[in-house]
């Protein structure tokens, strides 16, 4: 599990103790923090309740994350913002940990008497991008790595992954806007809870608790075993598109890797394909009858079976673009010669689709997602 990540990655805010031991070094760094403020009056008046706990709070997620940064790579380093605008942002995506004080909490952990953390300044303009959010600020980006004492607690209590757990707080339903580019996710958007997206948040909750106590393992080397935490990406800011699941560590495995690597409470997986889904969801929708065969086969328009991995990849692109596809899809040119243009393909896509392809360029591949054939629909394709 050691050396997963080279430089440093951005900092988890959701990190929590998942033992007595870690709770323990984190109720000790409290602690010694509070006599620091209380020695050098760095604080005019005392914290009430509620800060008190989001303080507290704060100290953990730090704590657990650089202690989770060493397990990973020792000297391991974790990035963060300080910047004011960051931090003050109210947002439902923004965790509790990255409050407004959390610079001044970090240069407590960093004094030379506290010795938890070791702060390094970095540049003066920088982009923050995590799973959540990419907004481009100016101020001093920095990058922690655990101090001498947290260092020695690893080594005395013999700290592992398992006792570090993550956060339920985290946003696990979000909402993204409209791409501004291809290549570029949309801008994330607040909402307001209906009883839809309270009851998804609910039912990805409950798995994630079980993803989080199920007995997983996994052979592939550098892979994070405990990122399991799932959520739900709806697209251009509509609940109706989009919801797939996204996270966890095995979506970024290989098909082949996840087969022969993974088990779970001692038995091999199973991975279900269903194949064709998109145009056979189109099919149903429209109450259409698709044709005979392989449906990615355009071998009848003298495009090669062999072009078939490209071909499919065309087809998602029209499923999914609002607009004419202009340019050819990354990667087709793998399997389909330059000799045929893009607008052959889509041309035979159009003859071998035809009940179908007013939608091409309709962008409804998002809408997809969230339908089902009816049955009568589901008939006609079995037929």
């Amino acid at each position: 599990m050691r050396q997963i990540y080279e430089t440093a990655r951005p900092f988890n805010p959701y990190r929590c103790c998942a033992s007595d031991a870690m709770k323990e070094v984190v109720a000790e760094v409290i602690n010694q923090m509070g006599g620091y403020e209380e020695y050098y009056k760095t604080r005019k008046r005392k914290r009430n309740t509620k800060s008190q706990v989001s303080y507290q709070g704060r100290v953990e997620a730090i704590v657990c994350d650089l202690v989770y940064r060493e397990l990973e790579v020792a000297g391991g380093r974790v990035h963060v913002t300080q910047s004011n605008q960051v931090l003050s942002k109210a947002s439902r995506y923004k965790a509790a940990a990255l409050g407004k004080t959390l610079p001044d909490e970090l240069n407590v952990m960093a004094a030379e008497e506290m010795g938890f953390v070791v702060i390094t300044p970095g540049k003066r303009q920088y982009t923050l991008k995590n799973e959540f959010q990419t907004v481009t600020v100016s101020g001093k980006q920095t990058t922690l790595s655990a101090g001498r004492k947290i260092l020695s607690s690893i080594k005395k209590i013999n700290l592992t992954f398992a006792d570090i757990g993550r956060s339920t707080e985290a946003e696990v339903i979000l909402l993204r806007g409209p791409k501004q580019r291809d290549n570029k996710p949309g801008e994330l958007v607040e909402y307001v809870d209906t009883e839809e997206t309270i009851n998804q948040r609910q039912q990805l909750q409950v798995i994630n608790k079980w993803l989080g106590q199920a007995d997983i393992e996994c052979s592939i080397p550098n892979t994070d075993l405990y990122d399991r935490c799932l959520k739900r990406i709806f697209n251009n800011a509509d609940f109706a598109q989009g919801g797939r699941l996204y996270g966890g560590f095995w979506q970024r495995l290989k098909h082949s890797e996840r087969l022969e690597g993974i088990i779970i409470d001692d038995n091999i997986i199973a991975e279900l394909d269903y194949g064709q889904m998109g145009l056979l969801l189109l099919y149903g929708l429209e109450g259409a009858v698709p044709p005979e065969g392989d449906l990615y086969d355009l071998s009848e328009y003298n495009i090669p079976t062999s072009c078939r991995p490209g071909i499919k990849k065309v087809i998602q692109a029209v499923i999914n673009t609002s607009k004419p596809l202009g340019r050819i899809p990354q990667g087709v040119r793998k399997t389909i010669p330059k000799k045929i243009s893009l607008s052959e393909v889509l041309e035979a896509v159009k003859k071998r689709h035809p009940a179908i392809a007013h939608k091409f360029g309709a962008s409804v591949g998002m809408q997809l997602m969230r339908k089902c054939p009816s049955s009568n629909s589901l008939r006609q394709m079995a037929i």
